[in-house]
């Protein structure tokens, strides 16, 4: 309950009561829980927008460009010290409250009022935990004291669970620039083929080659392709394949890091990529871009039933499906290749389309054996926007019939230098026994078929052409989400408890309103006293001396009109008896 009052008459001068103190009103109740509550709402509004901003720039923006750093930095530091501004509002009205409750529960020396009226500083009040005995005034200064270093210790906190790092797995492709894309007009041999001119046959040994090197990349599901403007490495995925295709995204990158590393086009390793050279400013930079390029093969296969030993050049194929050869077709074998063996065989006079080969295949096991006969198909590049982003025809039939071109490695002492062909071991990928299953033979003859093609986007020398050039962004990247969630609930949460302590104490005690001016009439006596006496000077810093002094409200016959004022009292400080209003 409010603390007790007792009215007073005064003196009538001019007509108006003669105030010892200040002139002052009880604050109603709900214009003090009003007030708290409205400070309230705002640290939860600034608590949602700090939220909202953390949510927003983490989850919806992977990457930020230079001006949205900008942009995301001034937000947040502009809201901390918003937060910070509402949290020091609430713990001074909080402070500012409690003083006036301590000045009016007990009687202090002149020392001890000064060092209460001044408890926003920090120094003052630990000046003040020390040179009291009172269990309340220490309770009351610990309490402030832990206010102030739990806010502060929060708020620093706050900045430590988020972070603004470089973005390493998405660039920024919106600046308009040059770029360097592969050069696909044909099979570039130079990296393979050291000796001879660059023809067909030094091309069609480049292009098996680069079929078998693909396998030195990682190959992932359809459903894993990485976003445009995500940074490639050669850790990554280079092609991606499901149940029935294959396919490859074409890459990208800044001209300014073609001159750093002539000739690589993207071939350039993650350590490579990520020197700790201080001098490099401008890393390598490869992005995933829109264009992709894919592979199927459409497969029909039929048991051997005569030549399954592999030592035959002649073979016949159960084409009815009676298991008798005398209504089935024969098939001309260029080699003899054994058994555990796959031999694939390609004729380059027989095509089925652009960018389309037939490719057969013989597959001998103990067991018995299998023939094969594909059409192998290479698509042009998708949402190609400028010629140097298509793919030639030559390239992509190469590419289809790549699993089994011999080239310059041709060694058959057979006339007709058209049909190639190739062995593989059944210990290897691509002579992997498929036993007569349709879907993966497709799946291998299409997987070796874009291979050869992304190894040679990767290889053969780049073309510069006018374009949106990558660029390093920023991400902003939230480590502890459960630790910013508890430091912005605490802190809304201490600010209602503090705020309705305030209001519980408020209504125990009237509060002077007012600047200093108020504060002075308040204290007109005290100063009166200081003033009179011959140690004035120093009076508030000894001990014994000035008196003891508490805070009291006398209501005067107008309703709801106190005056508040410090009156002096002959009760010892050290007795620690309560001195209600009166």
């Amino acid at each position: 309950a409010p603390l007790e009052t007792t009215k007073k008459s005064g003196s009538v001068q001019s007509g108006r009561v003669a105030f010892r103190g200040l002139r002052a009103r009880r604050k109603s109740r709900w214009k003090i829980y009003l007030g708290i509550l409205g400070g309230w709402l705002i640290t939860l509004a600034v608590v949602l927008a700090i939220y909202s901003n953390l949510f927003f720039y983490s989850e919806y923006m992977p990457i930020m460009s230079r001006e949205t750093k900008r942009q995301f930095n001034a937000l947040i530091t502009g809201l901390s010290i918003a937060l910070g501004i509402t949290v020091v509002k609430g713990l001074n009205e909080f402070v500012s409250t409690l003083r006036w409750w301590l000045l009016s529960r007990h009687c202090h020396s002149l020392r001890k009022v000064d060092l209460i009226l001044q408890a926003e500083s920090v120094s003052r009040v630990l000046l003040l935990g020390f040179r009291t005995r009172r269990i309340a005034v220490h309770a009351a200064a610990c309490l402030w004291l832990c206010l102030i270093l739990a806010a502060q210790v929060s708020l620093a906190l706050l900045g430590l669970c988020f972070s603004v790092e470089t973005q390493e797995a998405l660039a920024l492709v919106i600046k308009d620039g040059q770029v360097s894309v592969p050069d696909m007009s044909s099979i570039q041999t130079a990296r393979i083929v050291k000796v001879g001119p660059d023809s067909v046959e030094a091309q069609e040994y480049t292009a098996n080659s680069y079929g078998l090197i693909s396998l030195a990349y990682e190959t992932s599901q359809i459903d894993q392709i990485p976003d445009i403007g995500s940074i490639w490495t050669a850790s990554n995925p280079l092609v991606f394949c499901d149940a029935d295709h294959c396919e490859y995204v074409f890459h990208e990158r800044s001209v300014g890091s073609i001159e750093d590393n002539d000739g690589d086009n993207g071939n350039t390793s993650s350590g490579d990529q990520e020197t700790d050279d201080e001098g490099q400013h401008d890393k390598v930079l490869v992005v995933t871009t829109n264009r992709r390029a894919t592979a199927r093969a459409d497969c029909h296969s039929w048991r051997v039933i005569d030549g399954a030993n592999g030592n035959s050049t002649r073979i016949t194929i159960d084409t009815t499906g009676d298991g008798a050869t005398e209504n089935d077709n024969a098939v001309f074998v260029p080699v003899q290749g054994g058994v555990n063996q796959t031999t694939y065989i390609t004729n380059n006079l027989e095509n089925c389309g652009a960018g389309c080969r037939i490719v057969t295949a013989l597959e001998v096991l103990d067991a018995g054996a299998w023939y094969y006969s594909c059409n192998v198909s290479v698509s042009d590049a998708s949402n190609a926007t400028m010629p140097e982003h298509q793919i030639s025809t030559e390239l992509r039939s190469m590419a289809a019939a790549s699993i089994a071109l011999q080239g310059s490695a041709e060694l058959s002492v057979d006339e007709d230098n058209d049909v190639q062909h190739r062995i593989y071991p059944a210990e290897s990928l691509f002579g992997m026994p498929m036993e007569g299953l349709d879907h993966s033979m497709a799946i291998n003859i299409a997987r070796f078929s874009i291979g050869t093609l992304a190894v040679a986007a990767q290889f053969n020398n780049p073309l510069v052409i006018n374009g949106r050039a990558p660029v390093k962004g920023s991400h902003l990247v939230v480590d502890y989400w459960g630790y910013v969630i508890l430091i912005l609930n605490s802190v809304l949460v201490a600010q209602l408890a503090l705020g309705i302590l305030t209001a519980v104490i408020a209504s125990k005690v009237i509060i002077p309103e007012g600047g200093p001016i108020a504060i002075a009439q308040l204290l007109r006596l005290m100063a009166e006293h200081v003033q009179s006496s011959e140690q004035g000077d120093t009076m508030t810093n000894m001990k014994d001396k000035g008196g003891l002094w508490i805070y009291t409200a006398v209501e005067t016959e107008d309703e709801g009109v106190y005056d508040v004022f410090m009156q002096e009292s002959d009760v010892r400080e050290d007795t620690g008896e309560d001195i209600e209003m009166h």
